[in-house]
């Protein structure tokens, strides 16, 4: 383990905050982390991960690498301070940085994301950069003093990117306690770069925060950018987990290529591997609720592009429809979604690969699942504590 940040006021280095605070450690039991599944050291601070080691090492090498990611990670607590620092290393990782789509999104900041008492304030840019940072989430010396709820959603500013906490600081004198107990119900996204966050600016612009926001629940977010295959390996993985209480999978767009681990795999191929990705996670939960999403309009609907098999997006979307009716006929919490009832207009793509849908369209995407997402949370309640 490596050294943790001080508790105490302390002398700030250089390009970090000056004055004293008190300076909160990652592991606070004050501190409430969602979606954070382990703390593994690295350099000189602790790195949120949304799947633990020893999942990982038995993952495809670029789906346990884009679990490193900070998407959907959010912390939470209680404080009367005036000011809330939080410091870090933003860490980028860069696959292709001359592709448009890597080009357009390394262009912008990464953003945190800041809640007061359930109310979204504001998003404030943090910086990449191979050395850390304080970066000001809140700073209002003439406002109230009384306590509130603080979340934080944390930036992941691109599919591939990391980051390091070192520590949250508050006021010399604020008070710090743990945040009100909330027992919504808690969502689980799998997904691929689409359900990450590739495309937008902020955390909470996300189909998977505006969903959940809207429905009343917690989301958990686990995305892989260019990774969601199907692997029954990750589905193990969900199954292994007692943390959710409603399932959302939205994969299938990265199979539409026709291939997988270099070789040929179609529609019929990937309908059956779909089935025993949903049978995985059935056995070990036979009745919670499982929503199913086909993949969402891209640039292989608009130009009518065909893979090597000679099949397109829509023979991938009826082999997930085919399996998840058969199954709805005796599993009455399995829902199906068609993603293509989103949208079927390149305008809420993003322009640079029309794969990834925009701001407007990730608020589309929100739209169809709260339509089905909302009625199901509707009827738990008080299900999930902290």
């Amino acid at each position: 383990m490596t050294a943790r940040p001080p508790t105490t006021a302390q002398t700030a280095k250089p390009g970090v905050t000056a004055e004293p605070m008190q300076w909160v450690n990652y592991d606070d039991p004050r501190l409430q982390w969602i979606n954070v599944a382990a703390w593994e050291p690295r350099g000189d601070g602790m790195q949120p991960v949304r799947v633990p080691k020893e999942w990982r090492d038995k993952w495809p090498q670029a789906t346990a690498r884009r679990a490193l990611s900070a998407a959907g990670v959010t912390v939470r607590f209680r404080t009367d301070s005036k000011k809330i620092v939080f410091r870090a290393t933003l860490i980028d990782t860069v696959d292709n940085a001359s592709a448009p789509d890597e080009a357009w999104e390394r262009a912008r900041p990464p953003y945190f994301d800041l809640y007061r008492d359930g109310k979204f304030v504001r998003s404030i840019a943090g910086a990449i950069q191979p050395t850390g940072q304080d970066v000001v989430i809140y700073d209002q010396p003439e406002g109230s003093t009384k306590e509130s709820d603080i979340t934080i959603l944390l930036p992941f500013y691109y599919r591939n990117a990391e980051i390091i906490v070192n520590g949250i600081g508050i006021e010399k004198t604020a008070k710090l306690t743990p945040a009100t107990s909330d027992e919504r119900p808690r969502v689980l996204f799998h997904g691929d770069s689409i359900t990450h966050g590739h495309g937008v600016f902020t955390p909470r612009e996300t189909y998977v925060w505006q969903a959940c926001e809207r429905a009343g629940c917690i989301p958990l977010n686990l995305g892989f950018g260019g990774s969601a295959y199907g692997d029954n390996v990750v589905a193990q993985f969900i199954a292994s987990r007692d943390d959710w209480d409603v399932l959302v999978i939205a994969i299938g767009t990265n199979s539409f290529g026709g291939t997988y681990q270099e070789k040929p795999e179609t529609a019929t191929q990937y309908g059956l591997k779909y089935d025993a990705f949903l049978a995985t996670i059935r056995q070990k939960a036979p009745m919670k609720p499982i929503i199913a999403m086909s993949p969402i309009f891209n640039r292989s609907d608009h130009f009518g592009i065909k893979n090597r098999n000679g099949e397109g997006p829509q023979d991938y979307r009826n082999a997930i429809s085919k399996v998840v009716r058969a199954r709805q006929v005796k599993d009455k919490n399995l829902f199906l979604i068609d993603g293509m009832t989103f949208f079927t207009d390149p305008l809420y793509l993003l322009p640079t690969d029309m794969v990834h849908p925009n701001n407007a369209g990730e608020q589309k995407m929100a739209d169809g699942v709260v339509a089905v997402l909302k009625p199901i949370v509707s009827r738990m309640s008080g299900t999930r504590t902290p």
